[in-house]
């Protein structure tokens, strides 16, 4: 078997040069190609309202995930963040300066 490349290609349209002048695909092609490409259109296009229902789900698992990690299984909640306790000593700071 052959392999196809693109000089493969070239030669087969160099060498058969004048039967693609007189070539004339059969009546109904036209009608074929359309018809096979709307229906690809069509599957394409039947796939995306469940494409757009797994991502809603994909985003309500994940923010769901978050939440409950969050507020339930983090075992330091209950400890104050490095946010907080730069808040603190900013203000601490700024009522000194004052």
């Amino acid at each position: 078997m052959t392999r196809i490349t693109e000089d493969n290609i070239e030669n087969f349209i160099r060498k058969n040069k004048d039967r693609f002048e007189v070539y004339h695909p059969p009546e109904n092609h036209f009608e074929k190609f359309w018809m096979k490409l709307t229906f690809s259109i069509r599957q394409v296009i039947s796939i995306v309202p469940y494409l757009i229902k797994a991502a809603i789900v994909t985003l309500i698992i994940t923010i769901a995930s978050v939440v409950i990690w969050n507020n339930y299984i983090r075992k330091d909640r209950n400890v104050m963040s490095l946010g907080d306790k730069i808040t603190l000593e900013y203000y601490r700071i700024k009522s000194h300066i004052k």
